[in-house]
């Protein structure tokens, strides 16, 4: 599966610049100091303090069918993703799971079955489930070759729609956006390609802090490169560790 994970993070990157619009507009992205609470107004990235995301793949990627789960809370100050694999091989289905917890500048992703995980520092107050093309200038729309198609509903909730065509990164996707949250997303990079389409969501409910705490029984490395295997240390930035209590 390391080369579904590849594929995955080189869509989060390009959502990573979506999302910052530093890529675009040359805005400094704000840092929320750890600790400090709630996101106040100005930096908050969703309508929504919080809200829960069930999503599927429509066909198997990889041979896989994928399931994922996405929880934000305090207005995307606070990220969990996890997601679960399952390869059918001959009359067995092989499961395998990965989680992902942004939060206090720093983003673990962790193998539950393998106990082994990254920690890398953060470039600013990074979501990779926040996409906000409303807020990119016409010009960096037209020079990322992104357009807006209309609306569409979807679980009874109005999606903006937006089409790229991106002949510089060989990447094109189609993405329905409700409230800067993708809840139905195709992406093509170069010859790969994944569908993923939301079949619940839960609007504002009650998270439970451990969702978002660092796990105990999990060997992080200190990685500079989120695409190092945890076999293959990267230098270290002498980054402090996350409160296991959160803030």
């Amino acid at each position: 599966m390391k080369v579904w994970f590849k594929f995955l993070f080189a869509f989060i990157l390009f959502i990573e610049g979506l999302s910052s619009c530093t890529l675009f507009s040359g805005k400094e992205t704000k840092t929320v100091p750890p600790g400090v609470g709630i996101l106040p107004e100005s930096d908050r990235k969703y309508v929504l303090k919080s809200v829960i995301i069930k999503l599927k793949s429509s066909k198997q990627i990889l041979g896989s069918d994928i399931e994922t789960t996405i929880y934000i809370d305090d207005y995307g100050d606070k990220y969990c993703n996890k997601t679960e694999t399952k390869l059918k091989y001959k009359n067995t289905i092989i499961s395998t799971s990965s989680v992902s917890i942004t939060k206090n500048d720093f983003t673990f992703i962790y193998n539950p079955e393998k106990k082994t995980g990254t920690k890398s520092k953060n470039k600013g107050n990074f979501n990779p489930m926040h996409i906000d093309f409303a807020q990119m200038d016409r010009q960096s729309l037209e020079s990322n070759g992104i357009t807006k198609e209309g609306e569409v509903e979807l679980l009874g909730r109005m999606c903006e729609v937006y089409v790229m065509e991106n002949l510089a990164l060989e990447m094109s996707g189609r993405y329905e956006v409700w409230n800067k949250i993708p809840l139905k997303f195709h992406t093509k990079i170069g010859d790969s390609e994944m569908e993923m389409y939301a079949f619940e969501v839960q609007e504002n409910p009650e998270i439970p802090e451990a969702v978002f705490e660092q796990p105990k029984n999990i060997e992080f490395i200190d990685v500079t490169n989120p695409l190092a295997s945890p076999s293959e240390q990267s230098p270290s930035d002498s980054l402090p560790s996350l409160p296991y209590g959160g803030k």
